[in-house]
């Protein structure tokens, strides 16, 4: 059972071990991999109209492309790890909780793609893609993990709305860019990289409240019609 009550640096020494696919088979990181591939493809179908607007564009690919995303990370999971003892010395408490949720978010979603893969990888996980849409639902409904998948739902909303409370802080934006350099020396460079891209893509955001309202209400959607078995395929009208 996932504990939620982790410390941050707890809870990114789990994420570093789930990432890094000790004691798991190629086979099992190669479904892994694919699975990633295809949340990621769902999200850019599910959002398609977020990601076309100019207001909610940056917001709707720093999700995609650093949350969300299906690069490897070990770079920057190795620099948070090492960083966090020090951030939790010198950061105000706001920031604190921002990146403890940020971390939880990324627990959660490793830790459920982890879950999942075991269901899937006893399957036939073709190159079919109507066929990987049924395999993956079906392998969602056995998880059955729908209590953590809803808390993954709410942290969206958390954690967009909690970056957006930091940009009341007006030395972050100047301090961030004035740190890269250290950063780059302290080999920090993708952690700081994804602190920016945040900073940024959420001072874009024109109409906060609607895009985490429209992300929440899509995916809690999309999570009851798989719950009660009514979702086959995923589709541009699945969640309306």
């Amino acid at each position: 059972m996932l504990d939620l009550n982790l410390t941050a640096s707890e809870m990114q020494a789990k994420i570093g071990a789930l990432r890094s696919g000790a004691g798991r088979s190629p086979e099992f990181l190669l479904i892994k991999k694919e699975v990633k591939l295809f949340q990621n493809k769902r999200l850019e179908q599910t959002y398609l109209d977020l990601l076309e607007s100019k207001g909610t564009h940056a917001a709707s690919r720093f999700f995609l492309d650093h949350l969300y995303c299906t690069g490897d990370l070990s770079r920057r999971d190795h620099q948070v790890e090492r960083v966090l003892p020090k951030l939790e010395k010198l950061l105000p408490e706001a920031a604190i909780e921002v990146v403890r949720k940020v971390i939880l978010m990324d627990l959660l979603a490793e830790t459920l793609d982890d879950d999942i893969c075991n269901y899937i990888n006893g399957l036939n996980w073709t190159s079919d893609a109507n066929y990987k849409e049924e395999i993956y639902i079906a392998a969602y409904r056995a998880q059955g993990q729908y209590a953590l998948r809803a808390r993954q739902i709410e942290l969206v909303s958390e954690v967009g709305n909690a970056i957006r409370g930091l940009l009341r802080f007006p030395f972050l934006k100047p301090l961030l860019k004035m740190t890269r350099g250290a950063a780059q020396k302290a080999n920090l460079e993708d952690f700081h990289d994804f602190l920016s891209h945040g900073m940024n893509a959420f001072t874009q955001l024109d109409k906060p409240t609607l895009f985490f309202q429209t992300i929440q209400e899509r995916e809690f959607g999309l999570l009851e019609q798989i719950r009660e078995g009514h979702l086959k395929r995923f589709n541009a009208n699945a969640s309306q």
